[in-house]
């Protein structure tokens, strides 16, 4: 990589936090805006040049020189608005100017923080359906599986599988038709929520003292007894907005 085009992409995510939201920014696609910084960017299409450059307002001449600096503006360039704001702001005090410099800064802020990178999609297993009643045991094969794509946040990526919740047990937590995320577990903490299966049947419940507990009050815990055969499949540690 040359030095104009380390100092370029140092200066794109200094500024904007990855090259992949830059490049959704900018409109170029990221495979493309890559490779232009580890090549010689001046073997790049114009187009693409000055889109690099109006965004991060350098001077293209500057840059095809090999250097990085900011483009000044010209006295045509100036719009009318901005020719009696500058005039306004000639006029104010140094302490005034101070202070018109910080809620500019404020402002420009709270625009950054408003663009947020483009949602990244990842695959998750998905179970749709609980195993027959009565067999058991529990095995993964005993129930339909497909793989579905969901938003990448630190919940779904510690997740191992998804589960659609069935029934109305575990309101208001969950609600019926909620898909869940679960994370693999032979057990889960008293307090915490988990898929277990009890006597070959998958249910979502809170793990209590002997019991597993329903969040609904209309509806019973399940008692757990001597000769049940119970399993737990993992923590529920989320679920898809």
């Amino acid at each position: 990589m040359n030095n104009v085009e380390e100092k370029l992409k140092e200066l794109i995510i200094k500024k904007y936090g990855s090259l992949k939201f830059f490049s959704s920014v900018v409109g170029i696609k990221y495979t493309t805006l890559d490779s232009m910084l580890k090549k010689d960017i001046g073997k790049a299409s114009v187009s693409n040049v000055i889109k690099i450059c109006k965004e991060l307002q350098i001077d293209i001449d500057a840059l095809a020189e090999g250097r990085i600096e900011k483009k000044m503006k010209s006295a045509a360039d100036i719009s009318i608005a901005e020719d009696i704001f500058l005039q306004k702001y000639r006029a104010l005090s140094a302490y005034d100017r101070d202070t018109l410099s910080y809620l500019s800064d404020r402002l420009l802020d709270k625009v950054y923080e408003i663009r947020e990178e483009p949602v990244r999609y990842i695959t998750k297993p998905a179970f749709w359906a609980s195993p027959s009643a009565g067999t058991g045991n529990y095995l993964w094969d005993d129930i339909p599986m497909t793989e579905i794509q969901i938003p990448a946040t630190k919940a779904s990526e510690s997740a191992d599988f998804v589960l659609r919740v069935n029934g109305r047990s575990m309101e208001p937590k969950f609600n019926d038709g909620d898909v869940v995320l679960v994370k693999r577990a032979d057990a889960v903490d008293p307090g915490k929520i988990g898929i277990f299966v009890v006597n070959g049947e998958a249910v979502i419940k809170e793990c209590g003292d002997g019991i597993l507990h329903s969040l609904n009050p209309d509806f019973n815990d399940i008692e757990i007894k001597y000769d049940d055969s119970v399993k737990c499949l993992g923590e529920v540690i989320g679920k898809l907005n």
